[in-house]
């Protein structure tokens, strides 16, 4: 856990926020509730980027325990014999839940250069052809006519663990400046307070993530992920999964 007490005390103050601002801010809210003990109080956005790298991760594992190398053709490469056995008929009709975690919300675990790179479109295309070619009915969103393009998109998003940083430096950057804008409106800081911000935010941000280190958080299926510091410079935060109940760990900052 963090011992600055300059951390600790910017921490302090965000939970003391009124809920109109904290809606503005998050990754600092969520930051502060992480280190605060506070894990099981509710799914913010740092709890469900978790859930989601948690869900692909689970994907990923069952799809390679269903594998059955007697299958393989001499000579076959690894991802060729993944690729004929997979069952995309499953992307046909996709539950709500599901949807929302892979190809909705989802859509933001992974950078801009993913999309370039891995789709050759950038994110606002890949979701206008994911959402032009499904429907939402009752309970699932169903794709009449799954094409060799969208297949290799959906298919992509399902299993990729290329991620996003978990607490990306632009959009904690963001929610300082609102946080303190906030604070200057109230009278609680003076006029260099944005300078300061400015000067000093690398050293608040690898405090942030340190604030981190030793977090144990529970997914819905109950499995529990603990998150851990590699203390160099800047710190680097892992993530402990357990899909099937079997270590898998990734680094997430």
């Amino acid at each position: 856990m963090n011992s600055d007490p300059a951390v600790v005390s910017f921490l302090r103050l965000i939970r003391d926020m009124p809920r109109e601002l904290i809606l503005k801010i998050p990754v600092l809210s969520d930051i502060a509730d992480l280190g605060g003990g506070l894990a099981g109080a509710g799914r913010g956005l740092l709890m469900r980027r978790l859930d989601r790298r948690y869900a692909r991760i689970c994907v990923v594992h069952t799809e390679l325990g269903k594998l059955d190398f007697k299958k393989a053709k001499p000579g076959t490469g690894f991802e060729d014999m993944v690729f004929a056995q997979t069952d995309f008929d499953r992307y046909q009709k996709i539950s709500r839940e599901d949807f929302t975690t892979f190809f909705d919300e989802g859509l933001d675990d992974f950078e801009d250069s993913f999309y370039k790179n891995n789709c050759m479109m950038d994110r606002g295309a890949v979701r206008k052809t994911i959402f032009h070619r499904y429907q939402l009915k009752g309970e699932h969103y169903y794709c009449a006519a799954v094409n060799p393009l969208l297949l290799g998109i959906m298919r992509t998003l399902h299993t990729s663990l290329d991620f996003a940083p978990l607490i990306r430096v632009v959009e904690t950057r963001r929610e300082c400046e609102i946080l303190i804008r906030f604070l200057q409106s109230q009278s609680a800081l003076g006029e260099d307070a944005p300078a300061g911000l400015a000067q000093n935010f690398s050293a608040l941000f690898d405090g942030l993530v340190r604030n981190l280190s030793n977090v144990t958080v529970s997914h819905p299926d109950g499995m529990a992920t603990t998150l851990s510091l590699k203390d160099e410079t800047p710190p680097v935060l892992y993530g402990t999964f357990y899909p099937a109940n079997k270590a898998h760990t990734i680094r997430l900052v």
